[in-house]
């Protein structure tokens, strides 16, 4: 068996919203939903070729399916992988406007993570229906229920990302930040100034590094702390080979290689005309995507000190901002800026053992774990 696939799994295109950055607009928006067959195949063929898989359930809005489309889903997932299994588990990605108690607690006794597409007071710049989400909020810290709050940054909002995180992190909720990219809907007078993205997002991790009392991670610094300090564990998706370790079922079963939104050529079938999901990764369509990404990475080897790093980043992101097959655009910008600080941060404190109760408890973790096991990364 394979290790391990993250299936991103689209049950519906359509949305009760029209978020301004979505990666579908409306042309592609339909009330078609996933067909329980196509469903069952999916999870099905998933149990018998790898060891363990990760779910993310995302759209349009997969909260407009009912609850019991969600029973069904985890219970082929009990029939296939076993109840109570630790061979998979599950994440619902949701706007956050129709979250209620009942699906709430379903996904507690589920384990099944939350999260809420939420920008706080910048909500309206991209979004709608704020205050919806705000009442839902409140009722999920109410009732205790985990949740990470995905606050997506455009060029008017990268300003407000250290107030972003003091109504979050500092209310304890986890929060991850990310920038608009130019898909879908998205236009290009949204997308964040790289160096002004860099230096926001410099700032909101000097805020978190020094929040003794933050609760909560920040992403996806986080995850960069623990790249710099040698975890072998990929900075974030975007940093890492996922290639054939990705795949995203649409409504309709077509696959693709990731769940942003994917032009039409990087489609690579539809799942009814393959017997394994593993087939997918055989196609024609993957081996462009392949050879693009090849060549893209080949250069970055061979170009930046930060490849180990970031693997050359995300191959949907530079085909965004151009051409797979090149790098040097924007995230490579954005990325390569805020990694360098932190890989710095890092070093330093290594170097000077400074008191690292000035640290949050996150990162002060991090340090004395690989003093601990001191491993070169």
């Amino acid at each position: 068996m394979t290790k391990i696939i993250t299936i991103a799994i689209k049950p519906t295109l359509s949305c009760n919203i029209d978020c301004k950055h979505c990666y579908h607009p409306l042309s592609e928006r339909s009330d078609t939903a996933i067909s329980k067959e196509t469903l069952e195949k999916v999870i099905r063929s998933a149990s018998e070729e790898y060891e363990t898989a990760w779910f993310i359930w995302h759209g349009g809005e997969p909260l407009l399916l009912p609850l019991s489309f969600y029973k069904n889903a985890i219970s082929l997932q009990e029939k296939y992988f076993g109840k109570d299994s630790h061979r998979v588990s599950n994440t619902i990605q949701t706007n956050g406007t129709i979250l209620n108690k009942k699906f709430a607690e379903f996904c507690r006794e589920k384990k099944v993570n939350v999260g809420i597409s939420f920008e706080g007071h910048c909500n309206n710049v991209l979004r709608e229906r704020t205050d919806d989400v705000n009442e839902n909020i409140k009722m999920m810290k109410k009732n205790g229920h985990k949740f990470t709050v995905c606050a997506t940054i455009c060029k008017e909002s990268t300003d407000d990302m250290i107030k972003m995180y003091d109504r979050f992190i500092g209310n304890g909720m986890a929060l991850s930040f990310s920038p608009v990219i130019e898909l879908g809907g998205a236009s290009s007078d949204m997308i964040p100034d790289a160096d002004g993205y860099a230096k926001a997002s410099i700032d909101a991790f000097e805020r978190w590094l020094y929040d003794t009392d933050a609760e909560m991670p920040l992403m996806p610094f986080m995850n960069y702390v623990l790249s710099a300090l040698g975890n072998e564990t990929p900075a974030d998706c975007s940093r890492s080979s996922c290639l054939t370790k990705w795949i995203c079922v649409y409504p309709n079963g077509d696959l693709y290689p990731c769940a942003k939104g994917c032009p039409p050529e990087l489609r690579l079938c539809n799942i009814s005309e393959i017997e394994r999901l593993s087939n997918a990764f055989g196609t024609d369509a993957m081996f462009r995507m392949l050879s693009s990404s090849i060549e893209r990475r080949e250069k970055c080897a061979t170009e930046c000190k930060l490849f180990s790093y970031c693997n050359g980043g995300c191959s949907v992101d530079a085909l965004s901002e151009g051409s797979m097959s090149n790098n040097g655009g924007t995230s490579c910008t954005i990325f390569r800026k805020v990694f360098t600080h932190i890989l710095g941060t890092m070093n330093r404190i290594l170097a000077d053992r400074p008191d690292l109760s000035v640290y949050n408890k996150f990162v002060r973790d991090a340090v004395i774990g690989r003093l601990v096991d001191p491993a070169e990364p």
